[in-house]
């Protein structure tokens, strides 16, 4: 164990200042259970706008010699009292505590997550929002959001758990998206708000200029810059409305996110719990999805995808019907699904028993996806200041310098047309030849509704470069992220594999269709491989049909049900299975 104290000692040698500590800790008190081990089953809780409800299991404590994990643990404790800019080895080593903690069954493992997600959300927050940093998020992040959710189910602190879990996933995108809402508020906040974001604006891109060229991330003029910019900080959190500026949501606001409907956060982490599946399994039922879906066209696939749903079905979905069954959640309800970890890649809202006589959940409730319930929340409350006048594009590239011929595009598109042309204020069609990286990104600038049919090119390993075929080029997420579209309401992803991430970072959602939906968009229709052109335009046909309210206008909110309207009728034509689940809303 001495060796243990003398890590703790290196680990925190780089990190602290030199400080005297005058006051005693309260660190959070262990499970008294000692019952189970870590044996890494999965988690699931249900988030309503009242609750959430999740189960408390604990493990079999690591007894070690007091003294040594008292001193080791002292100096882990030390971290929480860190004025200075939070750097790489501050978060190195808040991570290292809870590693330390959990493995020691230590009471202080809980507080080390609280903090380690604190310096990851403090030191995201000053790197510059470039795919460049990607890498330092996915390396910071790993498993630690799923992890804490964990723990927080452990010592039964539910509310907790979610706050946790939330603020260490899709850390890129979040950052991103508080930084151009909040500030974008902030101005408009009387003259000393826009004078603040002014001064915030420069001090941070001069601290994040000095973060990027610095081997040292206490010199002293980081130290100098971090003062200043702590400073204002301070200042605009005095503001009216203003106090958690830069922070992330409590669970009071996340509970928004339940406003009409269930959130189901679904979590792979080592804790024992009702979901018979453990992280283990998780990680290898996702590997055999993927793999089938590399076959899918061909003819022995389709046995092997009913019995990856059915898995699915016994053993994460099923237990969720049931619940959402007793708190009275009736049959057609919407619910919206936050998974975590290799739960991202994994069809949810297509499980079943696939059965006769018995329902699969698609036939139950109308599923959509929502990275975290933060982007809902936001997506709920960022209602178009322009909602009577609709001004909506439809973007096809069938004939791409690289590729195969998309022969349904221009046919697809014309439907679309015979549709909107009539509801909508403004209707634009670009195609072929229009359809170019700038012409794309031109058009959205000017209207808020989007239909997108073209070639998507997902890339696992490069995911920033992730890319929709337009004519001269690939319109890329990093070409996404720097616009500044203004009111976007929905997008339809009518392309391939839009929302598929990054293989390292399932986590981050680093795909188009969450390159869209964190752009602004407040409801997105997109797929989780390839899809067949004929089957899209018989999509999209019945979808935009009930896309329409009682009004006679587009409603975004309605995407979900009329998606799943529109698949309803794939199924009666005998569609194959892997094309009828294909696509997924996510949003709204």
């Amino acid at each position: 164990m001495a060796d243990d104290v003398e890590q703790c000692r290196a680990a925190l040698k780089d990190v602290l200042p030199i400080i005297l500590i005058d006051q005693s800790f309260s660190t959070i008190s262990p499970s008294t259970s000692e019952t189970d081990s870590l044996s890494g089953a999965s988690h699931l809780t249900l988030m309503s706008p009242s609750s959430s409800i999740g189960l408390d299991y604990s493990f079999i404590p690591r007894r070690g010699v007091p003294s040594d994990l008292d001193e080791a643990f002292s100096l882990f404790l030390q971290l929480s009292h860190i004025s200075h800019a939070v750097s790489r080895r501050d978060l190195a080593a808040a991570k290292s505590w809870a590693t330390s903690a959990e493995k020691t069954n230590h009471g202080s493992a809980l507080l080390a997550y609280q903090i380690a997600l604190k310096f990851l959300d403090q030191h995201v927050t000053l790197l510059s929002s470039s795919s460049r940093h990607f890498d330092i998020v996915s390396m910071a992040t790993s498993s630690l959001a799923v992890d804490a959710f964990s723990c927080g189910i452990r010592h039964g602190a539910l509310t907790t758990a979610v706050e946790l879990v939330e603020q260490g996933r899709a850390v890129f995108w979040t950052c991103l998206a508080r930084f151009r809402t909040t500030l974008d508020e902030l101005s408009m906040a009387r003259h000393i708000g826009a004078a603040l974001v002014e001064e915030f604006k420069q001090l941070s891109f001069r601290l994040r200029n000095v973060f990027d060229q610095s081997t040292e991330d206490q010199s002293p003029q980081i130290r100098q810059l971090t003062m200043r910019w702590d400073d204002v900080v301070s200042r605009i959190r005095m503001l009216p409305d203003f106090s958690r500026f830069l922070q992330p949501p409590l669970f009071s606001d996340l509970q928004m996110a339940a406003a009409e409907g269930p959130v189901i956060i679904v979590n792979a982490s080592p804790v024992h719990v009702p979901i018979d599946l453990t992280r283990t399994e998780v990680s290898e039922l996702s590997s055999e999805f993927q793999s089938v879906s590399e076959q899918f066209g061909c003819s022995d696939h389709q046995n092997k995808l009913v019995g990856i749903l059915r898995k699915l079905w016994h053993d994460v979905v099923d237990p969720v019907v049931q619940t959402l069954r007793v708190s009275n959640v009736r049959p057609g309800s919407r619910i919206w699904w936050c998974p975590t970890a290799e739960f991202t890649l994994l069809p949810l809202h297509a499980a079943g028993p696939y059965e006769r006589n018995r329902d699969n959940l698609s036939q139950i409730y109308i599923s959509s996806y929502t990275p975290t319930s933060a982007t809902l929340v936001h997506a709920r409350r960022s209602v178009s200041q322009y909602a009577s006048t609709q001004y909506f594009v439809a973007i096809g590239q069938g004939n791409p310098d690289r590729g195969k011929e998309l022969r349904c595009v221009a046919p697809e598109l014309a439907a679309i047309a015979q549709r909107l042309v009539p509801i909508v204020s403004s209707f634009t069609s670009l195609r072929d030849s229009l359809t170019t990286v700038q012409g794309a990104l031109d058009a959205l600038n000017h209207n808020q509704w989007l239909h997108l049919a073209c070639h998507g090119m997902p890339n696992q390993t490069q995911p920033f470069e992730s890319s929709f075929t337009m004519r001269d080029g690939p319109l890329m997420i990093k070409d996404i992220i720097r616009s500044n579209w203004q009111n976007p309401e929905f997008a339809f992803l009518s392309a391939c594999h839009t929302t598929v991430g990054g293989k390292k970072s399932p986590d981050e959602s680093i795909h188009l269709a969450a390159a869209m939906q964190f752009s602004g968009f407040r409801s997105v229709v997109g797929s989780m491989w390839s899809v067949d052109d004929e089957v899209a335009q018989g999509v999209v046909s019945t979808f935009y049909d009930n896309l329409v309210n009682d009004s006679g206008k587009l409603d975004c909110t309605r995407a979900a049900v009329a998606l799943h309207k529109a698949v309803k009728k794939l199924r009666r034509n005998n569609v194959p299975l892997e094309q009828q689940i294909v696509f997924v809303h996510i949003g709204v």
